[in-house]
């Protein structure tokens, strides 16, 4: 008799702890796949253009997949993918954060039965209606890619087709209307289009369609949002918004990142994302003058405020780096250079009397120095701008300096840059490699850098109009 209570004992404490557990679990997702092979489920979501990965869960005596943890999962589009990274489903996280998937591989998506979460059948209930409208709109286009253009039965599948279109967003408007508070009701607002009004399109003045889109962009979507920033649509929006409505110009880029970094506020992660997303663009700029917005960045973000997954070294690394593109942005007056020539006297660029000065960082032990000195030679002989040369060599040897000077026969002004009265030309500069060009007017100020001695002519052509 003791014996059995004993063991009835251990169950009830056994089962208690099991209950204690998933009291414990703050998210709880059980997935049922049937005809899946796999004893593995990987849980991951969207974060920006990234797929993190979020849990494993493997197969139980139940045939089922339990994700499950004490923390709650931030908001999102969270997908269940194969051990072989493949995308099996994508399903929504917000509040409920216990409930069950039940689908099968022949159909992830229509076969779909959600149990204990509302947002998730509201979700999967618009992706069945896609779905169902890509297969008649497919139809449609391909049973009008086979008639003969113009003729009325084309006429006819068009009007159709406009018909069923205008049916898809009615439906999609009067799901958000009817779920209004829930994720998938602000996914759907988000995903929405600009409507132009017919009274602007119909404009004489070509820029208002522009303009109207411009100002609009953001009115259906939420960059405050981080549950957003775990969809596929998030960095999507960004993009298409610099890609087609921002001038490309550095103060463009920079007032377009200001109205959306305070468009995401006052959500810190999403400032912390969109900041470093800005910085790994513009930290190394595929085109001149857009160090003018990496400097921006660390001046008016990181060294302003707390931006996440900022360490302190981090932040001293950003604003070495900003304090030595800051000096040399387009529109600075060039750091003075005060350096020896081949006669050993000391001269600067400063007195220069010419309207357009090249600095021209080489060495003399550089191959591809060669092409730009020749470049630069046809340059100087053709005299089209009223140009001068201030060439610095990088290398310490002063003999093989001089004799390259004579084999190259190098025009202009030649000096040393390891025999200098001013700074260190390496910092002043950002040299870290040859050649490199910098283009200044008659003022001394830097109106092009790191350019081809072949686009120089052409450089001043363009800026002179």
């Amino acid at each position: 008799m003791i014996n059995i209570l004993k063991n009835l004992l251990l169950i009830f404490l056994a089962f208690m702890s099991i209950l204690k557990v998933n009291a414990d679990n703050q998210y709880e997702i059980k997935v049922k796949i049937g005809g899946s092979q796999d004893s593995a489920l990987l849980l991951t979501s969207y974060f920006g253009k990234k797929v993190n990965l979020v849990d494993t869960a493997y197969l139980n005596k139940s045939g089922e997949f339990v994700f499950s943890g004490e923390e709650k999962l931030s908001g999102g589009i969270y997908m269940a993918v194969s051990m072989d990274k493949k995308k099996l489903f994508e399903f929504i996280i917000n509040d409920d954060q216990k409930f069950s998937l039940t689908t099968d591989t022949l159909n992830y998506t229509l076969n779909m039965k959600v149990k204990g979460s509302e947002e998730n059948k509201i979700f999967y209930s618009y992706l069945k209606y896609n779905e169902d409208q890509y297969k008649i709109n497919k139809s449609l286009l391909g049973r009008m890619d086979s008639l003969v253009a113009l003729s009325e039965e084309t006429t006819s599948l068009k009007n159709s087709l406009d018909s069923i279109n205008e049916i898809a967003i009615n439906y999609k408007l009067d799901l958000i209307e009817k779920n209004q508070g829930t994720f998938v009701a602000t996914l759907l607002v988000g995903m929405r289009d600009i409507a132009i009004p017919d009274s602007i399109k119909e404009s004489r003045d070509s820029t208002l369609s522009y303009k109207y889109y411009k100002k609009h962009y953001w009115d259906y979507f939420d960059l405050s949002d981080n549950r957003l920033l775990r969809t596929p649509i998030y960095m999507k929006k960004v993009n298409q918004y610099f890609d087609q409505l921002v001038v490309f110009h550095p103060d463009s880029v920079i007032t377009a990142i200001d109205t959306i970094i305070s468009k995401s506020r006052p959500s810190d992660e999403n400032v912390g994302f969109l900041v470093w997303h800005f910085i790994s663009e513009y930290q190394n700029p595929k085109f001149m003058g857009f160090d003018q917005v990496f400097v921006h960045l660390v001046e008016e973000y990181f060294s302003k405020e707390q931006i996440t997954n900022t360490t302190p070294s981090i932040l001293s690394s950003l604003q070495e780096r900003s304090a030595k593109l800051e000096p040399i942005l387009l529109g600075k007056t060039a750091p003075n250079l005060i350096l020896i020539d081949t006669s050993g006297s000391l001269r600067s660029f400063m007195t220069i009397p010419n309207d357009y000065t090249i600095l021209f960082f080489w060495d003399s032990d550089c191959g591809i120095c060669g092409k730009e000195i020749t470049d630069l030679t046809k340059l100087y002989e053709k005299q089209d701008h009223d140009i001068e040369i201030y060439s610095i060599n990088v290398n310490s040897d002063l003999e093989r300096w001089k004799k390259a000077i004579i084999e190259k026969q190098m025009p202009g002004i030649k000096v040393n840059g390891t025999r200098s009265a001013t700074k260190d030309f390496h910092d002043l500069y950002d040299i870290y490699g040859t050649p490199v060009i910098y283009l200044l007017d008659k003022d001394k100020k830097i109106i092009a850098k790191r350019i081809g001695a072949n686009k120089i002519d052409e450089f001043i052509d363009n800026y002179e109009k």
